[in-house]
């Protein structure tokens, strides 16, 4: 039970950054959160549209758009 609560707590902390990036530095932000364990997804975009976020294939296609990077754990330390 402790560590659910601790995941809630950590998950809405990070949608609350997420939407302050938003607001803040004017950006257009999408954050999925995945449970290992249960493969339950949640998702937050700072844009309610249905074209975002794009697909990568959408990105690649379109010249004013740069590739995405995927950051892992490894590049964030």
């Amino acid at each position: 039970k402790r560590r659910s609560e601790r995941l809630s707590r950590r998950k809405s902390t990070l949608i609350n950054k997420a939407h302050e990036l938003a607001e803040f530095c004017d950006v257009d932000i999408a954050l999925i959160i995945r449970n290992r364990q249960t493969g339950r997804y949640f998702t937050y975009n700072s844009v309610d549209l249905e074209s975002w976020p794009p697909s990568k294939e959408q990105i690649a296609s379109q010249l004013s758009y740069p590739v995405p990077v995927n950051l892992l754990p490894h590049d964030v330390e």
